[in-house]
């Protein structure tokens, strides 16, 4: 008895669908194509979007010193280099890290990274003169090593390595 109710109101619902569908006039437009000056406005405003996008993507916190020292040796030379140090001009994209790891005695192990690459180490004593001269000397190191970074990046990037893919 179901199966003949099921048949039944599918065979109903058919006929109404089909009712509806030829009594109905087509409802479609015909739609003119857009003229030339909405054209070049859309496009002008896809390569503004795509432009933003890029300069959003390009956008990070750059030159961050980050402090792992534990000593106050080790943060007297953390404060001091962050006194001397003044970033490149086109450095972009790094992190400084000044790492201290104990020694023996009263000595300990200073290491400065950028991202994730050493640039300069040397001991660390807790004498105030001594402090001041290896920050000089981190300091100028580190800025070279970004100088030189960044122009080795821009020959990778420059004309002459580009190419077409076809050898």
């Amino acid at each position: 008895m179901s199966s003949v109710w099921r048949f039944g109101c599918l065979f109903c619902f058919l006929g109404i669908f089909s009712m509806n569908l030829h009594g109905q006039s087509d409802s479609t437009k015909v739609i003119k194509e857009a003229p030339e000056s909405l054209k070049l406005l859309l496009n002008d405003i896809i390569e503004q979007a795509t432009e933003k996008v890029k300069s959003d993507a390009s956008l990070e916190i750059d030159g961050l010193l980050i402090d792992e020292t534990k000593t106050k040796s080790g943060r007297d030379f953390f404060d001091l280099f962050y006194r001397d140090w003044e970033p490149p001009v086109d450095a972009r994209n790094y992190s400084i890290f000044i790492m201290e790891r104990p020694f023996r005695a009263n000595q300990t192990l200073i290491e400065v990274f950028i991202n994730e690459t050493m640039v300069y180490q040397s001991f660390l004593q807790p004498r105030l003169d001594y402090i001041e001269e290896i920050v000089g000397d981190s300091v100028s190191i580190t800025q070279m090593y970004l100088a030189q970074y960044e122009e080795l990046i821009r020959e990778l990037d420059g004309e002459d390595r580009k190419g077409s893919g076809i050898f």
